[in-house]
């Protein structure tokens, strides 16, 4: 039996907009997730990068991280269930990397 391919995903910026979905995510990924707060802290600090991958317009996956002086923290990353091992985290990590 073959599996259907999986749909390809967009990279763009995590918004505000998104945390609603992200905090979904957080949920049924971490045994103590982020709150709100937090992802409106670090979507608010210009040192931190934050991106999110998206099939039609739906959020499947996140990643933030910060740049404290010469060195890169990634902060948080994590993918929907249904939508991991995809590439999905590794394409996200590769564009921070860019």
């Amino acid at each position: 039996m073959n599996a259907l391919p999986a749909q390809p995903f967009e990279l763009r910026r995590l918004e505000l907009t998104d945390i609603p979905d992200a905090l979904e995510i957080e949920q049924v990924s971490f045994p103590t997730p982020w709150s709100q707060a937090m992802f409106v802290l670090e979507l608010s600090k210009s040192s931190s990068v934050c991106l999110a991958a998206t099939v039609g317009g739906e959020l499947i996956g996140y990643l933030v991280a910060a740049r404290y002086a010469q060195v890169w923290h990634v902060m948080n990353i994590s993918v929907r269930p249904e939508s991991r091992r995809r590439g999905v985290a590794g394409a996200l990590m590769a564009e921070l990397f860019r």
